[in-house]
């Protein structure tokens, strides 16, 4: 895990907000979403999100960004006196991959954002199997299965 070492995070304020979008784009070609959003449209929802109640951090090596991550921290619905983060994005640049960012993230995420955290989730598209053969290699298994119909 030589990634791990090196790895840094820091908060994203709204001037990141351009390159955050560029990396979500890449997440939604990735994990196979059809979310049309394009670049404008996806920095104008990072932008709501930081000010909404979100977090983002930037993962960093070596002060290089190589990913980013979006959640929120919310009480757990059955022990209201437990906290629970809900990673709603999380991404390691295509480019950076195979090289422990991304166990390195979800670690330091843990050990300086989560500490008072009992449960994570994440979501995984069905579309995404690279995806979630990362999720279930850092420990996660899953809770339920999501089903859609298209009406029209």
């Amino acid at each position: 895990m030589a990634g791990a070492a090196i790895m840094n995070i820091k908060s994203a304020t709204k001037l990141d907000a351009e390159i955050i979008a560029e990396l979500n784009f890449q997440l939604i070609q990735d994990e196979g979403s059809n979310n049309p959003m394009n670049l404008v449209q996806l920095q104008d929802r990072i932008l709501d999100w930081l000010g909404s109640g979100w977090s983002i951090d930037l993962l960093l090596a070596e002060e290089k960004i190589i990913g980013y991550a979006v959640y929120k921290l919310q009480p757990a619905p059955f022990e209201e006196t437990e906290l629970e983060v809900y990673i709603r994005q999380f991404y390691i640049d295509r480019n950076e991959r195979n090289k422990g960012y991304g166990r390195g993230g979800i670690n330091i995420l843990k050990e300086r954002r989560f500490g008072n955290v009992s449960t994570m989730i994440i979501d995984v598209l069905e579309t995404n199997p690279e995806g979630r053969r990362f999720w279930e290699k850092v420990g996660f298994v899953p809770y339920y299965t999501n089903m859609r119909k298209p009406l029209h």
